[in-house]
């Protein structure tokens, strides 16, 4: 019988309190002997950047048909949002989903009892010190959490019949800015300074205790003080705080009882965490315990930095060096069982695909294996359940695949597995533009079935497809032609930079399966099914587009052809229609006026919305109206008006074809100020409406 699968959807899973609420998701399910896998993130999730986080894609990698149930730790999240497609997932699939610390609609929550957690901190007070002076700092009065805590100590007071009254309810925001303002009050003598301050977790008591010794004002002696959730790091405050641990294990332990019908208990017999903030004083076994993990969690920071794991994996040349350094270097990553490579197939190119991965087994001397899915491993038989951590493997924008590391007992990755994770994706960047730069070297010759600076196919791989082709197709070719002067003015590296630029044009045409083909040096083909009109019209937007915004005719001129002839009869035509092109191009460069009268056309054609009337434009050449018209009819064979409208219309069908703009949208962008009249003159132009145009696909 397979065996069970939860997963785990979270944020930043190194961080304390999240790994606490894991552990405990781990320990349950292993009493039940079921795997666990947590999707996570990994850097900074509380802030807003673009390129943090487009690591939060790896929680599109979350499938629900491969789980017997999910559990999501709501409280990990800054903004829910992130995990709106996993959600939406869930919902579809009807899969058990436990939601922690939060709520979402239609899946069942699993809170921590803060309310009796905080009642046991008074009630401590109270009945072993003898206190009856208290204070209360909690979180912002809207906060149900913060009410709720603050509601915990009230309940003690009256429980114990201690005087209470709002003036000694304090509201902050959870941080250390809350706990040094209300010192400053008490300091200043603004508030009377009780026997105690109870803070509803453990940053707001750090900022108070930090602020009231430098004041001179000792803690415990003139004032005691408690914190609540142990969130770590109080050894760098002074003095060490007392504090009450949130019962997160068990939470996770919960939330796979309710999923799986079991009835697992943690064990949090240790949840007061003493300090000397409170006259008890530390307990020393539990004080040389947290030194002891504080000092391993340096260690690894300490040794996740080393330099020679990232200079090893930058000077490999190929994957399966660069893997078996990752299997050399494996310590780094502190009691993983297996660490599992799984990169996107075209992770080595400018688009992440996410539908197929590369499956490499770190440490296993065996070829990566292609995979759609999860990952191989998790369907391998075991004879004890194992908890895996999927985490983003992402350069910039550029997301790479994942990693997956497995443990066989309920833990997880400390804030060391960052660092690592983080020089990995660098050099895997590095990598990647290794075989970017040989591939470039390789540009002015073709390789046996692609042109290496286009990607298309050759002219003898196009060929032989094209024979296969049944059904009725097109050809459509187009011819780039460089006057010689341009040639000489530009340089051979801006000609090949107006290849590139055609080809990409050419590509974010062929939406419908097209096949393109490099034929030589200047030409390209394309073959593509029906008659080709429609492909041929939005090729030519995608080319005046990508073109008339860098370039003009002193450039690049660019000749068209199509039909159902040979291979070589297209080639013939369209080298024809670019001699023609330049013919008329040369004469048009012996015209009086013709650099000015081009300069005035490349303005408009880059920014037809901008289009000076014909009076400015004869301004710009010092001449009359009338004699401007003539001249730029004669060089160009097009009124100007007429050539302000077609580049307005040209924009318009690029805007209606690449973008989901409203029509009014794209009238202004195209510099009309009215909607229906841009109506009639795209119709005019075009034949359609332009909600037609837009319908039909450009």
């Amino acid at each position: 019988m397979p065996r069970k699968r939860i997963a785990v959807i979270t944020a930043r899973a190194d961080d304390a309190e999240q790994k606490e609420i894991i552990c405990g998701i781990a320990e349950a399910a292993f009493n039940a002997g079921t795997d666990v896998v947590v999707y996570s993130n990994i850097y900074n999730h509380w802030a807003e950047d673009e390129q943090l986080n487009h690591e939060n894609m790896i929680y599109t990698l979350f499938e629900p048909c491969y789980f017997d149930g999910a559990i999501i730790t709501a409280e990990a999240f800054r903004d829910i949002s992130v995990l709106d497609e996993a959600v939406h997932k869930l919902r579809k699939a009807a899969l058990p989903t436990v939601v922690i610390g939060g709520e979402l609609d239609g899946f069942t929550s699993v809170y921590s009892d803060d309310e009796a957690d905080m009642e046991a901190i008074a009630e401590h007070l109270i009945t072993v010190h003898g206190y009856t002076d208290i204070d209360i700092l909690t979180g912002a009065e809207e906060d149900e959490t913060a009410c709720r805590r603050a509601d915990g100590c009230i309940k003690a007071f009256k429980k114990y019949d201690v005087t209470f009254s709002d003036n000694k309810l304090h509201y902050g925001n959870f941080w250390n800015d809350s706990g040094e303002a209300l010192a400053q009050c008490y300091i200043s003598g603004e508030l009377h300074l009780p026997q105690a301050v109870i803070c509803t977790n453990d940053f707001m008591a750090y900022g108070l205790c930090d602020a009231l010794t430098a004041a001179g004002i000792s803690v415990p002696e003139k004032v005691a003080v408690m914190g609540y959730d142990h969130t770590g790091g109080r050894i760098y405050h002074y003095p060490l705080l007392t504090s009450y641990r949130r019962n997160r294990r068990q939470m996770g332990a919960d939330a796979v009882n309710i999923l799986l019908g079991t009835e697992y208990h943690a064990n949090t017999s240790d949840r007061f965490v003493y300090g000397d903030s409170c006259p008890c004083g530390t307990h020393q076994e539990q004080l040389i315990n947290e030194l002891l993990l504080e000092r391993i969690g340096q260690y690894h920071v300490i040794m996740s930095n080393v330099a020679q794991f990232s200079s090893r994996l930058t000077m490999c040349r190929t994957l399966a060096e660069y893997t078996s350094v990752l299997a050399e270097f494996r310590y780094l990553l502190h009691g993983a069982d297996k660490l599992l490579l799984c990169l996107d197939t075209a992770w080595n190119t400018t688009d992440y695909e996410g539908e197929e991965f590369l499956y490499c087994d770190i440490g296993e001397e065996v070829s990566p294996v292609r995979y759609h899915g999860i990952p191989p491993v998790l369907d391998k038989d075991r004879e004890s359940p194992v908890i895996f951590y999927f985490s983003p493997i992402c350069f910039h924008t550029r997301l790479f695949g994942y990693t997956v590391l497995s443990y066989g007992y309920p833990t997880g990755y400390d804030f060391s597995f960052r660092d690592w994770s983080k020089a990995v994706a660098d050099t895997l960047e590095f990598l990647r533009m290794k075989n970017d730069i040989h591939y470039l070297k390789q540009c002015q010759r073709e390789s046996s079935l692609y042109d290496s600076l286009t990607g298309f196919y050759n002219l003898r791989e196009f060929r032989q497809i094209a024979d296969t082709v049944g059904g009725p197709h097109t050809l459509c070719a187009v011819k780039l032609g460089f006057p010689a002067d341009g040639e000489f003015l530009y340089g051979e590296n801006y000609r090949s930079d107006i290849i590139s630029a055609a080809a990409r044009a050419i590509k974010q045409a062929c939406i419908g399966h097209e096949i393109c083909c490099r034929a030589n040096d200047d030409i390209f083909l394309v073959l593509c099914k029906g008659d080709g009109e429609v492909f041929a019209e939005r090729m030519r937007i995608m080319l005046h587009n990508a073109m008339c915004g860098s370039y003009d005719e002193r450039q690049v001129v660019i000749s068209y052809a199509m039909g159902e002839c040979s291979l070589e009869q297209l080639c013939s035509e369209v080298t024809d229609k670019s001699e023609q092109d330049m013919a008329v191009l040369s004469e048009r460069k012996t015209m009086q006026h013709y650099s000015s009268l081009l300069d005035i056309r490349s303005n408009v054609m880059k920014a037809p919305e901008k289009a000076p009337a014909l009076v400015q434009a004869a301004k710009r050449l010092c001449v009359s109206e009338g004699y401007f018209r003539a001249v730029y009819k004669q060089c160009f064979g097009i009124s100007y008006n007429q050539d302000c409208i077609n580049a307005r219309v040209m924009k318009a069908c690029y805007l209606l074809t690449t973008t989901a703009m409203s029509i009014y949208a794209v009238a202004v962008s195209c510099g009309y100020e009215d909607e229906k009249y841009f109506a009639r003159q795209f119709r005019q132009s075009t034949g359609h409406s332009p909600m037609q145009y837009r319908g039909r696909g450009g």
